[in-house]
């Protein structure tokens, strides 16, 4: 048994401990409590702070290198046709380093779980030799081709049909049953856009004229929203939905009756310039929110403190735990993990993080969200895998 003291522990689930304690075996968390209760050698993190490595949601890491190149010029169509651009001049390698970059950024910020995207079978591999907890999700397209084989399917820790304008009801429909048979995560982008709900409710916009162009049908736009299309499709039922910024009430009834959980990128969602995003509707529907970083591509350090405090900015009257939580225990829970990583607690694994605490605020989940020093120790299924104390 390994035991480890700080000067402030945050279970998240649980209220924080000062002076406490955190006991590992193996893997897991076996106690939790004041230093008082524990009387054994213990490993002393010092005056910082001890709590469970955040937990991101949604991200592209093999387009961490894709920082700075694809510019927001006002259109998402745009957008769209200048990333699927830049990926056709990309080399096996090319992926490989950004992915590698997106990793080395994971682990200086604390997270230590991620729901990753990945663009291509391909580039699956790109993410298996790391200490942290990557649960890979496939994405899937067929508007212009045949979606990657189901072989490459089992080996993920989810899928992901990309978005409504670019995969179809069948391949949703077929993803959402493989994913509920083999207990797997189901995740999609969704709502995301307004260039998005002109092409689903009205048949207009720079998006719709896009998928003409690459010949995607236009039958089932113009019907309404893109989140009734996915209900329709049977893929809403415990899905992952990212992004989520153009709802009417309708939509997000859907979601609250399917039991959907709502990604939100802040960084992501200011590059772009979306539509403010709808937290306090799906808050008072009862609809779960947690927090993703996104790609790089996107405006992004991937760094989940920065997305935390763009939160807080934005909706200053939810409270920092709140926030916090919303990058620990309900990602954590939204990614079938729910009691295992997210949180310290007796029989989750043993995914912890140190952090030292600058600023003034006696609010210790504000001074973790404020705090901009890298990740001082960081520790993964009870392997210390980062250690600058």
């Amino acid at each position: 048994m390994n035991y480890y003291r700080a000067k402030y522990v945050l279970p998240i689930a649980s209220p924080p401990i000062e002076d406490g304690v955190v006991a590992v075996e193996g893997d897991r968390i076996v106690a939790v409590g004041p230093h008082a209760d524990f009387n054994a050698p213990m490993t002393d993190l010092g005056e910082r702070a001890l709590l469970p490595g955040f937990v991101n949601a949604h991200c592209h890491l093999d387009y961490t290198n894709m920082a700075g190149k694809l510019p927001f010029k006002g259109s998402f169509a745009d957008w769209i046709a200048d990333i699927v651009v830049l990926k056709r001049l990309w080399w096996t390698k090319d992926y490989a380093a950004s992915a590698s970059a997106g990793l080395a950024a994971l682990l200086r910020s604390g997270t230590t779980t991620v729901c990753d995207i990945a663009s291509s079978p391909a580039n699956l591999d790109l993410v298996a030799n790391t200490p942290l907890r990557v649960l890979s999700c496939l994405e899937l397209i067929d508007v212009t081709g045949r979606p990657a084989a189901e072989k490459f399917w089992e080996r993920c820790a989810g899928l992901s049909p990309h978005a409504p304008f670019t995969a179809s009801k069948e391949l949703y429909g077929k993803a959402r049953v493989f994913c509920r048979q083999h207990g797997k995560i189901f995740t999609t982008h969704a709502a995301e856009s307004g260039e998005e709900a002109a092409m689903f409710e009205r048949r207009t916009g720079p998006l719709y004229e896009l998928l003409a162009v690459l010949g995607r049908s236009p039958e089932d736009c113009g019907h309404g929203s893109s989140v009734a299309w996915l209900d329709d499709a049977g893929a809403l039922n415990g899905a992952l939905v990212v992004h989520a910024n153009c709802l009417s009430d309708d939509d997000v009834a859907r979601l609250a009756r399917a039991g959907t959980t709502v990604v939100h990128c802040p960084s992501s969602h200011r590059f772009y310039g979306h539509p403010p995003f709808p937290f306090e509707r799906l808050r008072a529907a009862g609809v779960p929110v947690c927090l993703g970083t996104d790609s790089a591509a996107s405006g992004t350090t991937l760094d989940m403190r920065v997305e935390m405090s763009d939160f807080i900015a934005t909706f200053p009257s939810v409270r920092p735990a709140g926030v916090l939580a919303m990058a620990t225990v309900t990602a954590a829970k939204a990614l079938n993990r729910d009691g295992l990583t997210g949180t310290l607690s007796a029989g989750s694994h043993a995914d912890m993080i140190a952090l030292r605490l600058t600023g003034a605020t006696p609010d210790l989940a504000e001074a973790v969200i404020v705090g901009r020093d890298a990740t001082s120790w960081m520790m993964v299924d009870g392997k210390v895998v980062h250690n600058e104390l």
